[in-house]
């Protein structure tokens, strides 16, 4: 283990018998290479190679009748370096019984992607779901852009300032320092709400300025490190954080504090 614990906050993984199908379809899509082979023993390797400690799972189900069979392999890989997300679909029949069983097994939150799962924040369904979520679970949701830009954007930082001022009590860690790509309307609408960003995709996507002027507004207190693998290596966002250069106990607390007190995990 590193001096430091080191918590990835954001990684994707598959099956290994869909791994390669998975991301060659997103790889073309995006126009991205994956740093590593997206299966459970690739992301081991990747995190020895680069002195990650742990990483957080955060699968995505595209479809509600997904989201039983995502959660028993998630939760079932056998390691407890691999922290497993859950995923839950705001369409699927029994959203208040998954979130039982994930509750049971000692998940501490799940993934939305509303583009890749097709509904926007004000489906009633949507609505329902997260009053059912309330604070037992940490949404890790996606904010912003998707690498190649698409229309219409659902999580832009103002639906999402709105979405947490509806449900207040929901622990939201925004990824990719609360929008991807649209960082201005970050500042605007996000910047000092009591929400989370994580760190992912970030690094060499962000100016230099305006990342130390959010990290700055915004407080270390409320980021988590994150490298979105496998679509970047953990090697180049720890590179990126270090380039901060945040006080030892502030990049601590980004490194792995932060992530622990607002999911209530232990070290």
């Amino acid at each position: 283990m590193s001096a430091n614990l080191i918590i990835d906050a954001h990684t994707h993984i598959f099956p290994d018998h869909v791994a390669q199908r998975a991301v060659d379809r997103l790889g073309s899509t995006y126009g991205v290479a994956p740093v590593a082979p997206a299966t459970r023993d690739g992301l081991l390797r990747h995190m020895d190679e680069c002195g990650v400690d742990r990483s957080v799972l955060a699968p995505v189900s595209t479809k509600p009748e997904q989201v039983p069979g995502i959660n028993e392999w998630i939760t079932n890989l056998d390691t407890e370096r691999l922290i497993p997300f859950g995923t839950l679909h705001p369409f699927y029949g029994d959203c208040a019984g998954e979130i039982e069983k994930l509750l049971d097994r000692g998940v501490r939150g799940f993934k939305l992607q509303p583009y890749f799962q097709g509904y926007d924040f004000e489906a009633p369904e949507f609505r329902a779901m997260m009053e059912l979520v309330g604070d037992r679970l940490v949404v890790l949701l996606h904010g912003g852009q998707e690498m190649v830009p698409i229309e219409p954007l659902i999580p832009t930082p103002e639906r999402v300032a709105a979405l947490h001022r509806d449900f207040p009590q929901v622990r939201l860690i925004v990824a990719h320092l609360g929008g991807f790509q649209v960082w201005d309307a970050v500042e605007q609408h996000l910047v000092g709400r009591d929400v989370f960003f994580d760190l992912s995709y970030t690094f060499g996507h962000i100016g230099d300025e305006q990342l130390r002027r959010i990290v700055a507004a915004h407080g270390t207190e409320h980021l988590v490190w994150g490298s979105d693998f496998p679509w970047q290596s953990q090697a180049e966002a720890l590179a990126g954080l270090r380039a901060l250069s945040l006080p030892p106990e502030q990049e601590a607390a980004v490194l792995s504090g932060n992530w622990l007190r607002l999911t209530g995990a232990t070290a």
